[in-house]
């Protein structure tokens, strides 16, 4: 059996949360100070161990709101929601078929000690393949950036990205994006979506994360059918976490069926459109995006006609659809 792959950054492992990517995409509907207590809980977690034990949180730790008073008299209240609140995630048979939705309890026990100001709850044994021993198909971010966000779709779309970072694209469908994001029921215009979540998030990741995106809407005629995110590291906040002692780390090591894997996986669009910024993203339709691939793709043919690999001809497809954008704005 191969060594399990490091689940760190170079950081403390107490800062780093691991997740598998299932549990990533799982639907859920915590509030902001419920998903900083569950993922303070999971970057605790020694995961290396077979079941799960106590964990603690200082609400302090986790909270962003200035009345800390307030949240003291509402932690009762708080560890009652935990510990009825379930994340539904999809099962899936061998060949990547949906097969139902299986909804879990994520905690087993929650209980606060008067005047502590600390939580402490234990994750149900159903978590455990979502959480332990975890050896692909996972995603990794630093604590430290999670807390920095204070909307809960903000907190959502950044563990979905992460999720994707290597490949730099994540396509989803809008229904599929309500569903994950619990939001069926509200912003029923996309226009509103679309100015209260995916524009709140940009803002936010952008000004707070390692990483930030832009994106553009696919449409059937004038109804929007799903949403394709490019993700871009971002420099200016990595220096200041790595000047903070915090590495959000260019060489996280991912499971060995994670989606961020080299080669072939390559996507030259996607990288091409996640070097542009939000006005550009929207300038450019599928047409155009199609025209300059297939043209870069011909001409790296051209150049490289006894490659046989696809790692050089998508590396050169990219560049060259870089330099037919530039000659051609």
């Amino acid at each position: 059996m191969p060594d399990p792959p490091q689940l760190e950054f170079g950081a403390d492992p107490e800062t780093v949360v691991a997740k598998s990517n299932d549990l990533v995409r799982g639907r859920h509907n915590f509030s902001t100070i419920e998903q900083r207590i569950f993922v303070a809980m999971v970057a605790q977690l020694d995961r290396d161990e077979d079941t799960f034990s106590l964990q603690s949180v200082p609400i302090r730790k986790v909270s962003s709101e200035t009345n800390e008073s307030d949240l003291y008299r509402r932690i009762d209240n708080i560890t009652d929601r935990l510990l009825d609140r379930v994340i539904e995630i999809r099962a899936q048979d061998e060949q990547g078929r949906e097969e139902q939705f299986v909804k879990y309890n994520v905690f087993s026990r929650c209980q606060y000690d008067r005047g502590s100001g600390v939580v402490k709850a234990k994750f149900t044994e159903d978590m455990r393949p979502f959480l332990l021993r975890l050896k692909e198909k996972f995603t990794l971010y630093l604590i430290t950036v999670f807390l920095r966000l204070r909307s809960k779709y903000s907190t959502q779309i950044y563990e979905l990205l992460k999720m994707r970072q290597g490949l730099r694209r994540y396509r989803i469908s809008v229904e599929e994006f309500r569903r994950t994001l619990a939001l069926e029921e509200k912003y029923s215009r996309f226009s509103s979506l679309k100015r209260r979540v995916i524009e709140q998030a940009r803002t936010e990741l952008k000004e707070k994360a390692d990483i930030y995106f832009t994106y553009s809407v696919l449409r059937d005629g004038n109804v929007p059918r799903a949403i394709d995110f490019f993700i871009h590291e971002n420099e200016p906040v990595i220096q200041e976490l790595k000047e903070n002692g915090s590495d959000p780390g260019r060489r996280e090591a991912m499971g060995r069926e994670h989606e961020g894997s080299p080669g072939p996986r390559l996507d030259p669009k996607a990288m091409f459109m996640a070097d542009l910024t939000q006005k550009e993203v929207e300038e450019v339709d599928q047409g155009r995006l199609e025209e300059l691939h297939s043209g870069a793709r011909a001409q790296a043919e051209q150049e490289n006609p006894d490659t046989e690999s696809e790692v050089v001809l998508k590396q050169r497809t990219y560049a060259l659809m870089k330099a037919r954008w530039k000659e051609g704005t």
